[in-house]
């Protein structure tokens, strides 16, 4: 199992080597990719991922207050009023599952997420000066059939720019709702984290 300083000085590298610290893919900027160099020494290119469990903690707060930058963890609005927590462990799962599509590695792994904030737009700032879809999950990668844990957990930001407005307007009328475009980010992330080499 690598160390947290081992993952923390490679994310160090991974972002010193950036000149923006930015990466772009599908017009939607990847904030962070801090174990990506990680996964692929400790990978070898030899997993495939056989489940996927997704935690929302019930500590995490849920708003629905219509304001520009409502004060809580969760803010998920494109689904009908219900359970937050389960809509937005809907998204996630499903992203996950994208991601990992393809992966032929012999070692069967289990993915454990544990959504940390999923804060989309209110409909105030949809409707206006947009602002940034804040996703942070942490990571923690186990073999499927003893449990062990083959690395330290670690943080992922699958953070986006979040459209208000018009643009917001012509992203829906392309199909490119919030949930389309958080989904797709996130598969883009985890994409990258877990590419083989």
């Amino acid at each position: 199992m690598l160390n947290r300083n081992a993952v923390f000085a490679m994310a160090a590298a991974v972002l010193l080597g950036a000149c923006s610290g930015v990466q772009t893919t599908r017009n939607a900027p990847i904030e962070t990719l801090p174990t990506q160099i990680g996964m692929q020494a400790t990978t070898g290119g030899n997993w495939h991922v056989q489940e996927v469990r997704v935690n929302v903690p019930e500590t995490l707060t849920v708003s629905e207050a219509n304001l520009y930058v409502p004060a809580s963890d969760i803010v998920w609005r494109e689904d009908p009023y219900g359970d937050r927590r389960a809509q937005v462990k809907a998204i996630v799962e499903l992203s996950m599952q994208q991601a990992f599509i393809g992966m032929q590695g012999a070692q069967a792994v289990i993915v454990d997420v544990e959504l940390r904030r999923f804060h989309a737009l209110s409909q105030k700032s949809r409707a206006s000066v947009g602002g940034v879809h804040k996703i942070h999950f942490d990571v923690t990668v186990r073999d499927a059939e003893t449990g062990m844990q083959l690395l330290d957990t670690f943080p992922i930001s699958a953070s986006l720019k979040a459209y208000g407005g018009q643009k917001a307007i012509d992203a829906e009328m392309r199909g490119e709702t919030q949930k389309v475009r958080i989904s797709r980010h996130i598969t883009e992330v985890m994409k990258q984290v877990f590419s083989q080499t």
